[in-house]
């Protein structure tokens, strides 16, 4: 696990990056320790990724009175999450050397894991909202706004860690969101855990 140091620096690199600016790269570990290293932002987005399940649940989506206990459930969006989080990385890992990005899979692996991390985190004060307020027309709209201003700056992440490659971080970014789904309906075909 990286010091708190280090996961602060990361989350400036991350930052940096959503913002425009390249330097972003410079702030993030691109060693193959690094590498590594940054699937650590996984564990780093628990707290704000249950915030966001027992959101969901509290919001009237799920009741869990049913026949499914709370750690079926709250297992089940750990589980889709993890996977929603990994499959996309394997995909890139895989596809890296016959798309030509054998060279630029490590920044942009590192990039996204600790972006995504950061955009967990930001997205906290949304899911206090929705578990003190409950879930409302208004929730549900700025839950769509929440939803379009990370799928953009994880893009502009992408285009920056890329070199700015508009086309590559378009794609990446359609994958990413296709793997996530498939993601959470293989998830709820194997549990019957409602989570979308």
């Amino acid at each position: 696990m990286p010091s708190l140091d280090d996961v602060v620096r990361f989350f400036n690199g991350a930052f940096l990056l959503m913002a425009g600016k390249a330097e972003g790269l410079k702030r993030l570990d691109l060693s193959a320790d690094g590498f590594w290293q940054s699937f650590a932002a996984v564990i780093v987005a628990l707290p704000p990724l249950a915030l966001s399940w027992l959101a969901y649940e509290l919001g009237g989506h799920r009741v869990l009175a049913d026949e499914r206990s709370g750690i079926v459930v709250y297992g089940a969006h750990a589980f889709a999450d993890v996977l929603a989080w990994l499959l996309p990385v394997l995909i890139l890992m895989l596809a890296a050397k016959r798309i030509g990005y054998s060279k630029k899979i490590v920044p942009l692996v590192v990039a996204t894991n600790w972006g995504g991390a950061l955009l967990a985190w930001a997205v906290t004060p949304y899911w206090l909202i929705v578990i003190l307020f409950g879930a409302s027309e208004v929730t549900a709209f700025a839950g769509l706004l929440v939803t379009i201003a990370t799928v953009t700056l994880t893009m502009r992440l992408i285009y920056f860690a890329l070199a700015k490659d508009f086309a590559a971080a378009v794609a990446i970014t359609v994958m990413m969101i296709i793997a996530s789904l498939l993601s959470y309906g293989a998830v709820m075909d194997v549990t019957g855990v409602p989570l979308v």
